[in-house]
């Protein structure tokens, strides 16, 4: 082989590495820069393209995403929703209706499309460029044909895409997160949309000039100045529409606490965790219980909090209460799986021997036993005066040896329901407790907003007036003993489901 060859050979290797290092700069140029946040009507939506299978990915957060085989190219293409601006929703909606938002988006979405491209390319040429000078430093000619690499790449990836894309694959999407057992959300979630953003608006006047009303006629008379006031909510099921609605009334009812018994996720998923971020709003005490659709993921990011108290097998002292809660021993997320009934509630039942061998330990027994599952707690029925609970999605009270169990329904609604027409209260309660040494449940309030109808309704509870006196009765050694054996008559919402 002469010299010449040799030379042939030398500067198509040195050819091929700059190809090699333009494609890979264009790849790094793309996956750190190959994504803005730009304005879609009145909303804020994340695009990203880079190399990658020839799918199109949307992200509809918290509920997951869908994910369809649109073009022929190595291209990935996504878009995540990122924010809603309500006041732009709804007057956009008033003045030119669904239809209109609907063209107004599609054609914003088609330009920013267009400028995705161009970013796309720059940035990948971009990212040639700069990996190219790192390893050929000065040798200008390879930079270059680097470059080029990127560009004849990138954009001969982009044409095809172009020419290729199929808008139809959307009719056979794969979902992804929660979307996997809601997938009929995304069919009506354009006729959805003005429903839920107007109740969403108006959802604080409501709550504000309702309970002011409330509160200037009912509730100084009856519970007085010196109490302490608890907001319990629950199920929440990662809907920001339910965090609304707890946040108003914690602020209408000026309460001093709020406990929240779990479920306040529902598939097990990472981005659901991002509504503990809506917690420091609260601005008060926020006391976590964990749930049966809660991870061990979303409990330590509450505790890591700095307004966040997290119950789980321990108790602690708040604002003057004795508050003990522990987290559901089952884990079982919303993924469309069948739950055992039988197995589900014995579970639940079992917790009851750790709660009373927790009390036992404690110097003085609490005001409140918080737990998910009010089956859980019955073994400490006439030990303790008040067990709180939510996951049966129904408001309910009953007494077990001179204990007041109260449940709590859904303070989220009916979560991602609301899009296929399920219409459930937005529910939460107040309890007003004396201070003092023995702190003594005085009165509760029930709050529920009907999204239907837009209506709230307070109603108040007066312990006495209720109940009587109520006198414990505990059991003999109960803390070894089985659960206490109470008649229940069992109703169908006493079977859980994947979306308790």
């Amino acid at each position: 082989m002469g010299i010449r060859d040799d030379d042939r050979i030398r500067r198509a290797a040195q050819l091929g590495l700059a190809m090699l290092v333009g494609l890979v700069g264009a790849w790094l140029g793309a996956l750190l820069l190959g994504r803005a946040e730009v304005p879609m009507g009145p909303f804020r939506v994340e695009v990203a393209a880079g190399f990658g299978s020839g799918e199109t990915e949307i992200g509809l957060p918290p509920f997951g995403h869908l994910i369809a085989d649109t073009h022929t190219s190595p291209l990935r293409i996504s878009a995540t929703l990122e924010d809603v601006g309500v006041e732009r929703l709804t007057e956009v909606v008033g003045r030119i209706g669904v239809e209109g938002l609907s063209e107004q988006v599609q054609a914003d979405a088609l330009a920013e499309v267009r400028r995705l491209g161009v970013r796309l390319v720059e940035v990948s040429v971009i990212g040639a460029l700069v990996l190219a000078l790192l390893v050929f430093r000065t040798r200008w000619k390879l930079i270059l044909a680097a470059a080029v690499a990127a560009l004849v790449a990138v954009g001969g990836a982009e044409v095809l895409a172009w020419r290729t894309y199929r808008p139809a694959a959307f009719a056979e999407p794969t979902y992804t997160g929660s979307l996997g057992t809601a997938a009929k959300l995304i069919g009506p979630v354009r006729e959805a949309t003005d429903r839920i953003e107007d109740f969403r608006a108006g959802l604080q006047t409501l709550i504000v000039g309702a309970t002011r009303a409330y509160t200037s006629i009912q509730a100084q008379p009856l519970v007085g100045d010196d109490v302490v006031r608890v907001l319990h909510i629950s199920d929440i099921h990662a809907t920001p529409l339910g965090m609304d609605f707890a946040q108003d009334i914690a602020e209408s009812f000026d309460v001093d606490i709020v406990i929240d018994t779990g479920d306040t996720t529902s598939f097990g998923t990472s981005i659901e965790n991002l509504i503990a971020t809506r917690i420091p709003g609260f601005e008060r005490p926020y006391v976590f219980v964990r749930g049966s659709h809660d991870p061990a993921s979303l409990q330590s990011d509450i505790a890591a909090l700095p307004n966040a108290t997290v119950l789980d097998g321990t108790a602690e002292d708040v604002d003057g209460l004795t508050l003990y809660g522990l987290g559901h021993p089952a884990y079982t997320p919303a993924r469309g799986e069948e739950v055992d009934a039988e197995a589900y509630e014995a579970q639940a039942r079992a917790a009851g021997l750790e709660i009373a061998e927790d009390l036992e330990t404690l110097d003085e027994l609490p005001d409140i036993v918080a737990v998910h599952d009010d089956r859980m707690a019955e073994t400490v029925a006439g030990t303790v005066p008040l067990v709180i609970s939510g996951h049966f999605h129904e408001t309910g009270v009953r007494v077990l040896n001179g204990t007041l169990f109260l449940r709590i329904g859904t303070t989220g609604g009916s979560g991602a329901g609301v899009f296929r027409g399920l219409d459930i209260p937005f529910s939460a309660e107040v309890l007003y407790l004396s201070r003092g040494p023995e702190a003594e449940l005085v009165a509760y309030d029930v709050i529920e907003q009907f999204p239907d109808t837009g209506s709230l309704t307070v109603t108040r509870h007066l312990v006495s007036q209720d109940f009587g006196e109520l006198v414990l009765t505990p059991s003999p050694s109960v803390s070894l003993a089985p659960p206490l054996t109470v008649t229940i008559t069992p109703t169908p919402s006493d079977t859980p489901t994947p979306g308790d």
